[in-house]
């Protein structure tokens, strides 16, 4: 049986808790660490900034970028786009004719994300921190990024330097019905008479690398660089270097306003807030007792939080959120979780199927570790919620009920006899685990006197998942699948049993993160959604 490999959660359907929306009414509470994307000042290269530079990178960076920062980190396979190769030297989300990124281009990456990517938001750092990753960035680089006095297009010739931002027309719906007609004569051939992404050439386009590569879908609010005008007029008048997005060649700089009056228009700021990956406060509020089931009343009581997800393999049909609620009583936690699933994929026995899924992990110390599964000596406790193992509790999920015509195999249960096992399924309480060799060996998913469908497990980077003793396993989870929806909530004792796993203390705030496996989807192992640190405040 395949094991996905990831941070695990507690999950709960809004549809079944009071006042919880899904869909375009999801409303999600503003965020506690408002951070500006844009810096309020600027730092020079120093060579001790650099060292913190590199310093940070090789925490936070190195899964993905690589070590020498060519793209091909430990993670790099399981990412679509790919990530950024800084030798190099090319970025794309830049406001420059030449392709050069200013600081500011590369401190608006850093800080916001690139949504559509795995490329996470890194606000939660200070400014210097942030600057100091931008000068080792650029320390990686085979050639100066230096950006040249701007002198703007003429003649036919492209510009350089900086792109100028002539004055802003009103954008009203004269300009959007301008902005309609340059888009189906220049656009509409990658991204289609809608904006949809589905132009006739999209299907064959290839980034410079050779990678396939979509056009956006406009209609979605999923922009990878920032939505503000201005910085979207230099990205529609100068194309985006790297990508088959070419410059434009307008008869009036003013049209390039136009166009990007229309694009906008087909999306919502709704749609585009929704899409930005932040940071929540999510209070784990003290209650008189812990629910025991998911639809439990007492859940009113919890503030749900809505937290962006983003898919590590980039696709548009994806969980967009996860609703997060959690109680204790000063000596158990309980978080539910809400998501919307389409299908219900409880098996993974055949090949050619997936389980549904979801995990929470937690920083198991004050030194915040990599978002992603950790890191070397800085180990995160994770708690899974298998959608096979819930079947498995109720007794549907079987090799047999999968193939009812299969042929067996018996063992022999020296617990019962000296002789074959007599029944078709030898795994029952009464085997010897001497013949059960999974159960005998202590694997958690092999015990047949499980009770929840949890797995309480520690990490400490990519490929180094643990299953903690099965002594320590005290993790319980219920899951429900009902409507299009899942709704699993987990709970545990605030004070652990053994080592490695979190503790959680009322009065502190601990880093969690979540992901989500949807079966349907081909998820499993590392592809899967996930979101960026948030922090469970355990009140008092």
């Amino acid at each position: 049986m395949r094991m996905a490999i990831g941070s695990s959660v507690v999950l709960v359907l809004a549809g079944a808790l009071s006042g919880v929306a899904l869909g375009d009414g999801l409303a999600a509470p503003d965020h506690d660490r408002a951070v500006s994307v844009e810096p309020t000042h600027q730092l020079a290269a120093t060579p001790e900034l650099v060292a913190r530079g590199r310093e940070l990178y090789g925490r936070r960076c190195v899964a993905c970028h690589g070590e020498e920062g060519r793209g091909d980190g430990e993670a790099a396979y399981l990412l679509y786009p790919r990530p950024r190769n800084f030798v190099r030297g090319q970025f794309r989300f830049v406001s420059t004719w030449d392709g050069v990124p200013t600081d500011d281009d590369l401190f608006r990456v850093v800080s916001r994300g690139i949504p559509g990517s795995a490329m996470p938001s890194w606000a939660h750092l200070s400014e210097t921190d942030r600057w100091a990753l931008i000068h080792f960035f650029k320390s990686l680089s085979g050639e100066p990024l230096t950006v040249e006095p701007t002198i703007p297009p003429e003649g036919g010739e492209a510009g350089t330097g900086v792109v100028g931002v002539p004055p802003e027309p009103p954008e009203d719906r004269a300009s959007v019905e301008l902005g309609r007609t340059l888009f189906a004569e220049h656009c509409a051939k990658c991204h289609g008479p809608e904006g949809r992404g589905d132009g006739p050439t999209a299907a064959t386009l290839v980034d410079d690398a050779g990678f396939p590569i979509r056009p956006r879908d406009l209609t979605s609010g999923v922009f990878k660089g920032t939505p503000r005008p201005e910085l979207l007029y230099r990205r529609i008048v100068a194309g985006i270097p790297g990508t088959p997005m070419p410059q434009s060649s307008f008869a009036s700089p003013v049209d390039g306003w136009h166009l990007v009056h229309f694009v906008r228009s087909l999306s919502s700021e709704r749609l585009r807030e929704r899409a930005e990956m932040k940071r929540f406060r999510i209070a784990a509020v003290r209650a008189p007792r812990i629910p025991d089931h998911p639809d439990s009343g007492e859940w009113r009581a919890a503030p749900p939080v809505n937290l962006h997800l983003m898919p590590l393999w980039w696709r548009y049909n994806r969980p967009e959120y996860v609703t997060v609620q959690a109680l204790h009583d000063g000596e158990e936690l309980a978080l539910l979780l809400t998501w919307a699933d389409d299908s219900h994929d409880l098996a993974a026995i055949r090949p050619q199927d997936f389980r549904d899924g979801a995990a929470m992990q937690l920083a198991t110390g004050p030194d915040e570790p990599f978002f992603a599964m950790g890191e070397k000596g800085r180990f995160i406790n994770i708690w899974m919620w298998k959608s096979d193992r819930e079947a498995d509790l109720q007794g549907f999920h079987d090799i047999d009920w999968q193939y009812p015509d299969t042929g067996i195999d018996s063992y022999p249960n020296l617990a019962r006899s000296p002789y074959e096992q007599p029944v078709r399924h030898a795994l029952t309480v009464e085997s010897d685990p001497t013949f059960i060799t999974g159960w005998g060996a202590g694997n958690i998913v092999a015990d047949p006197l499980r009770r929840s469908s949890a797995e309480d497990l520690r990490a400490q980077g990519f490929g180094t998942l643990r299953a903690r003793p099965m002594a320590d396993q005290e993790v319980e989870a219920i899951g429900i699948y009902d409507k299009g929806s899942y709704r699993v909530m987990f709970r545990r004792a605030l004070e652990p049993r053994g080592a490695g796993a979190a503790v959680l203390t009322p009065g502190t705030t601990v880093s969690v993160g979540f992901a989500i496996w949807n079966g349907s989807a081909g998820d499993r192992d590392g592809k899967k959604s996930v979101s960026i640190w948030q922090d469970l405040v355990i009140a008092e």
